[in-house]
């Protein structure tokens, strides 16, 4: 019963070798994320959940992929059994006459009727080959088996239906328990009443404009529920215990900014594809610990958060062992399923939590966009080839005969730049290679080449005098090269194609060697002559050459060999082929300034920096950098991208100079890109010195996007904040001051604020900087910042009044009082000089109900 009912449900069945299939390359992906957490044990949290996440989520995505993209067919392994067992059924369905055993022996199993034409008169079969390389058993004296057996007759019908149901069932079962888990948190929430306390309101309405959470938030009291709980990726919800309203406001701060980190993190979502994931593979045990693990660091760089927003690693930790310690007790006997929600602290997860937490070496960095990114082009670049390769080598399948293919098309429906004269029948050359070259790999190069041809459109049959143009296009891989090349300039065009693998001399003025069945064509066109060389792999290794001028075909004589050893050159330049062998000899010969002098005459811009990458390669003197500095900077002016990556690749011993970093910063000024210069800008920052990091802040005060900038100065704020050199954290806050977004500027203030505690100068200067906000919400974040971020001391009064005095001279009176109340609900008006300027900063608030709250807040504390 169960075999005949799902060998209805083939899709079923069907899916199975697919699983399997991605269950081995998920293994791949799950080792690859282990291998990058170890790697990343001494970075944040936040970078190893990503690994992990990463991991868990292309695992989820290669059955899909599988069957979306084209086959890359690698067959390194042997046929597996499930790729056997599913290829065996439709093998006997889709040939009557094997299936029957009624094959005729008179018939071929290839079609001749619609064969094409070789020029020698031979057929030709639709893959382009000659009939004599393409035999049956028939033509070769072969009988076929009048009774054949299939790969069918061998498989056990029984066993893949079983091994269906038994996938199924685990499926089922771990979506009811995850639909289970998520109707009791739903539940949870259904039962509980919405907080509208205003100190909880006002808090939570600080706080996400501080962390940048911008989907709204609500805030529920569940019964009997013993820690936090976060649910809901579009609406998110925050589910507190009943006791929540006892709570001191330090741990509802905090308890605020976790929760809010796995709603700006978005690890609802990520939760909910871990257990889809788990579903589809529940029997993979690879999925269950990167999902495990992907949890726990969900959880510290939570953590993070919180220790990053100034509470105290033991306060937290304590406050931490309390939660835990309630969950069981009799008034908090309900907790959220781990697989349906996000709960703050679970009692399986707590040590390790409490380790990281009070670990003062950790760090606790979040990721940025940029990282996010690249965490993602990564995980893409791994999957998308792993899913569509195909390790295994396809079992053979007996099919009856097919109408004959659409034949390739002949080589006459070449353009002309391809058709290739070579010696008449029975010449030596043609014998050679006739005699000793398969037929095989000439076809796949050929094939090959027709591809290229196809996807290319010029040539200089159709070039326009007084037009310069470069059209170049270049692919290698271990089994080919394929290069098309045209470039006019003025009444001259040069044109080459090379399909095939080709070694050249050391002068480059010759091919020394080319893979059998490849060919190269080089053309140069005037206004007065027309050249080309055409060149052919015989054989016994040795080359072949036809030329040609004007339309005619010549002797490859001395004339025609200078005229290639010209045009050779600049091909292989300008296409940048053989770049390292070129460089290297070049700066053997004349140093530095001779391949300075050879990039000159490069028109690609492409093609000149893969020539200064190169040369960028070996050590090179303070002088050298800066030349090649100032003449990159001029050679690429018109590609930012090109001459930032040039730029990055500088040795930093050769930029010791003032020459070569005035070169550097002349460089950098010519970068148009905003991000192209900010990257640049960050990879040049880590470990340089004081005047380099000085160079540096001046050259991003010019960068236009004022988020790139941000990023820049928050990724390298340890480099200028550092204790002791207040050259560089005023060149950090200088540029800071010319950021256009207020947005961005309170971002970067606030990623300054955990410098302050080494350094008053850096609260001031935060302080200070904080005048140019325009957004009075933005100050009000920075202003609250430093509070929550203990910056601000009783014993020091100075910069307490600096900040009261910046509440003057902010437009909104709401956001005055916020300032202000939070200055004294953390005891910070000590001294009399404070209490009168934060008097008179209340009674010059605008709104009467903003006065008497502030007012109020000071007489209770």
């Amino acid at each position: 019963m169960l075999s005949q009912f799902l060998a209805t449900h083939l899709s079923i069945q069907g899916a199975l070798p697919v699983l399997i299939d991605a269950a081995l390359k998920g293994a791949i992906l799950v080792l690859i994320a282990a291998v990058a957490a170890y790697l990343l044990k001494n970075r944040s949290a936040a970078s190893r959940h990503a690994a992990w996440t990463a991991a868990v989520i292309g695992h989820l995505a290669i059955p899909a992929l599988v069957l979306l993209l084209p086959a890359w067919k690698m067959p390194l392994l042997p046929a597996a059994s499930w790729i056997r067992a599913e290829a065996a059924a439709p093998s006997t369905a889709s040939s009557p006459e094997v299936a029957s055993g009624s094959v005729d022996p008179g018939k071929s199993t290839t079609s001749s009727a619609s064969s094409p034409k070789n020029t020698d008169g031979n057929t030709t079969s639709p893959l382009g080959m000659s009939k004599g390389a393409i035999t049956t058993g028939v033509e070769n004296g072969m009988t076929p088996n009048p009774h054949p057996t299939t790969t069918a007759g061998t498989t056990r019908p029984g066993i893949i239906p079983i091994v269906a149901a038994i996938w199924l069932a685990g499926v089922l079962l771990v979506l009811l328990r995850l639909a289970f888990g998520t109707w009791r948190v739903g539940q949870l929430a259904r039962d509980g009443a919405r907080v509208e306390d205003g100190v909880w309101l006002s808090l939570t309405q600080r706080l996400a404009n501080r962390l940048g959470v911008t989907r709204p938030l609500i805030l529920l009291r569940g019964e009997r529920l013993a820690v936090p709980v976060t649910w809901g990726i579009v609406y998110p919800a925050v589910l507190l215990p009943q006791d929540s309203d006892s709570w001191s406001e330090e741990r509802r701060r905090f308890v605020l900014v976790h929760e809010m980190a796995h709603v700006k993190r978005f690890d609802a979502l990520t939760q909910l594809l871990a257990q889809i994931s788990l579903a589809v593979f529940w029997f993979d045990p690879l999925v269950w610990l990167a999902a495990h693990r992907m949890r726990v660091e969900r959880e510290h760089a939570c953590d993070d958060y919180v220790l990053r927003d100034g509470t105290a690693p033991s306060l937290y930790a304590g406050e931490l062992l309390e939660m835990v310690r309630s969950i069981g007790m009799p008034r908090h006997d309900s907790a959220a399923p781990a697989f349906a929600a996000l709960a703050m602290a679970r009692r399986s997860e707590f040590e390790g939590r409490m380790l990281a937490i009070l670990d003062p070496r950790l760090d606790r960095h979040t990721l940025t966009r940029r990282s996010t990114l690249m965490t993602a082009v990564i995980v893409a670049l791994l999957t998308l080839p792993l899913a569509a390769l195909r390790p295994f080598q396809q079992p053979e399948i007996a099919t009856a005969p097919t109408a004959a293919a659409a034949p390739i098309a002949p080589a006459s429906d070449l353009p002309g730049m391809f058709k290739i004269s070579i010696s008449d029948v029975g010449s030596p050359a043609t014998s050679a290679t006739s005699a000793t070259s398969p037929a095989a790999p000439i076809s796949a190069v050929t094939a090959a080449a027709r591809k290229a041809v196809a996807q290319s459109a010029w040539s200089c049959d159709s070039y326009t005098q007084s037009r310069n143009s470069t059209h170049i296009s270049s692919h290698i891989d271990s089994d080919n090269q394929i290069l098309n090349y045209v470039v006019t300039t003025g009444s001259r065009c040069a044109e080459a194609a090379l399909v095939g693998h080709a070694k050249f001399s050391p002068d480059e003025t010759r091919i020394a060697q080319l893979s059998p069945g490849g060919f190269a064509r080089f053309r140069e066109r005037t206004e007065t002559f027309d050249r080309a060389v055409s060149v052919t792999a015989v054989g016994d290794g040795s080359l072949s050459y036809t030329a040609m001028a004007n339309g005619r075909t010549v002797p490859f004589d001395e004339t025609m060999v200078a005229w290639l050893s010209r045009l050779l050159p600049e091909v292989l330049r300008e296409a940048a082929i053989n770049v390292p062998e070129r460089v290297a000899r070049i700066r053997g010969q004349g140093g530095v300034p001779a391949v300075l002098q050879e990039i000159a005459r490069i028109r690609s811009t492409g093609a000149k920096r893969a020539h200064y990458e190169e040369l960028l390669k070996a050590p090179m003197s303070s002088d050298d950098a800066e030349r090649v500095t100032t003449q990159a900077a001029q050679d690429l002016v018109g590609s930012s991208g090109d001459l930032s990556a040039v730029i990055q690749k500088l040795p930093r011993s050769s930029m010791r100079s003032p020459q070569a970093r005035q070169a550097v910063a002349g460089a950098l000024s010519r970068i148009q890109s905003s991000g192209d210069k900010t990257n640049t800008l960050q990879v040049l920052a880590p470990n340089a010195d004081p005047e380099m990091l000085l160079m540096l802040a001046k050259a991003a005060e010019s960068v236009p996007s004022s988020g790139d900038k941000a990023n820049f100065l928050i990724s390298t704020a340890s480099e200028y904040l550092t204790p002791g050199n207040e050259a560089l954290r005023n060149a950090f806050f200088k540029t800071t001051s010319t950021l256009q977004s207020s947005g961005d500027m309170a971002n970067v203030l606030i990623s300054a604020m955990p410098y302050g505690h080494a350094s008053s100068g850096t609260t001031m200067q935060v302080i200070e900087t904080s005048k140019g906000l325009a957004s009075s919400g933005d100050a009000m974040n920075v202003l609250i910042s430093l509070v929550s971020q203990r910056l601000l001391q009783p014993r020091n009064s100075r910069e307490t009044l600096a900040v009261i005095e910046r509440t003057l001279t902010m437009a909104s009176s709401g956001d005055r009082a916020n300032v202000l109340i939070s200055l004294a609900t953390n005891n910070l008006l000590s001294s009399s000089d404070v209490r009168d300027a934060f008097t008179r900063a209340a009674m010059a608030l605008p709104s009467e109900g903003d006065r008497a709250n502030v007012l109020a807040s000071a007489a209770r504390h």
